[in-house]
C-alpha cells in the first residue's frame, strides 16, 4: 500500500436471513435482527459524526442493504464492486492498494475477509470476532501498519 487512508473503517454486512429455495447467496435480504442492527449502527455513526471520503462496497444485496439503512446518503455514490463480494484478504489488500488516497475510507463486505484483512494490517489478532454489522476502525501507522483505534458491535 503506498498511500493508504488515514484511516480505514472496515464494515461487516449485517445479519441476513437465510438462502430459501434456490436463492443465490448473493440474494440474500436483511434479516428483522439485520434491519435493526444496521439502523442502530447508523444512529452510533451519525452521532460519531464520522465522514467517508469514499465508500466501496459488495454488490451483494446483504452489503447494499446495511449501507442503505445505515448510511443512505451513500447509497448512490458507493462503489460497488464485485470483487469485493466474498474476498479474502489477499483481494482486499490488493483493493485498498488499488485506490486513491483518502483522509477515511469505508469497505463494506464480508468475513472471514475483512477480520483476515485487518488482521494482517494491525500485525495482530483482533480482541474479538467481528459479528454481522460490526464495524473496525483502523488508522494507518505507517505505509503497511494500521492500529484498531475503535470496534463497534450491535
Amino acid at each position: 500500500m503506498t498511500m493508504p487512508p488515514a484511516e480505514l473503517v472496515l464494515l461487516r454486512h449485517a445479519e441476513a436471513r437465510p438462502p430459501h429455495g434456490r436463492q443465490d447467496d448473493f440474494d440474500r435480504v436483511l434479516s428483522a435482527r439485520g434491519e435493526a442492527d444496521a439502523a442502530r449502527l447508523g444512529d452510533w455513526l451519525r452521532a460519531q459524526a464520522l465522514l467517508f471520503d469514499r465508500v466501496l462496497c459488495s454488490p451483494a444485496v446483504r452489503a447494499r442493504s446495511t449501507l442503505a439503512v445505515a448510511l443512505p446518503q451513500w447509497v448512490v455514490a458507493a462503489q460497488l464492486l464485485p470483487q469485493l463480494y466474498l474476498a479474502d484478504a489477499a483481494v482486499l489488500h490488493a483493493l485498498l492498494d488499488a485506490q486513491a488516497p483518502s483522509s477515511r475510507l469505508l469497505l463494506v463486505g464480508h468475513n472471514p475477509g475483512l477480520e483476515h484483512l485487518a488482521q494482517a494490517l494491525c500485525g495482530a489478532p483482533l480482541p474479538g470476532v467481528l459479528h454481522t454489522c460490526g464495524l473496525l476502525r483502523l488508522r494507518a501507522q505507517s505505509e503497511q501498519r494500521f492500529a484498531l483505534i475503535e470496534a463497534w458491535q450491535p
